[in-house]
């Protein structure tokens, strides 16, 4: 059985440093502009990958990628994780997939995440978007891949959305 997660900073969403199982490969600190999120599976469409529905979002993205070890698994803690967060901010899920639903884990992978670490057995990804439902407006991202038993990654963002101009 998995230990329960908690969220080490319930305001930052991309800190896992509280979990002995999680090890930080690479964070990322960045202004955005007109990023795309997906609001539904990456599918090829007309010849092109890319999302039916989708949001673009401006603003300041963190971004947390994680190594899971010690045999726990990087779905699971997207699980308890995204499920913990959202109990305690407060938090909409706008969209959520699993495995094959989600699409080609290659395509998440280089396109969307831009980190070729990720790519993994379609049917054992993961991922989930979540809105702040109060505070300032804030999109989150999760997203898990597994290559092998010991190489599951999850990867958590938010971004901090700038107001829209008039």
């Amino acid at each position: 059985m998995f230990a329960s997660l908690t969220v080490a900073n319930e305001s930052d969403f991309t800190d896992l440093s509280s979990s002995s199982h999680a090890i930080l490969i690479r964070q990322v600190d960045s202004d955005v502009n007109d990023r795309e999120i997906g609001l539904d599976a990456l599918q090829k469409r007309l010849g092109h990958w890319g999302f039916e529905q989708s949001t673009r979002v401006s603003g300041n993205l963190r971004e947390s990628t994680y190594q899971i070890v010690d045999g726990y698994s990087a779905a699971e803690m997207l699980k308890q994780h995204t499920t913990a967060f959202r109990d305690a901010q407060g938090v909409a899920t706008l969209f959520q997939c699993e495995g094959r639903d989600c699409g080609r884990s290659v395509q998440w992978a280089n396109r969307v995440f831009e980190q070729r670490l990720l790519y993994g057995q379609d049917n054992d990804q993961r991922y989930w978007v979540g809105e702040s439902t109060t505070g300032a407006p804030t999109l989150y991202v999760a997203y898990s891949a597994y290559r092998t038993e010991g190489r599951q990654y999850l990867v958590l963002q938010r971004y901090r959305l700038s107001p829209v101009a008039e």
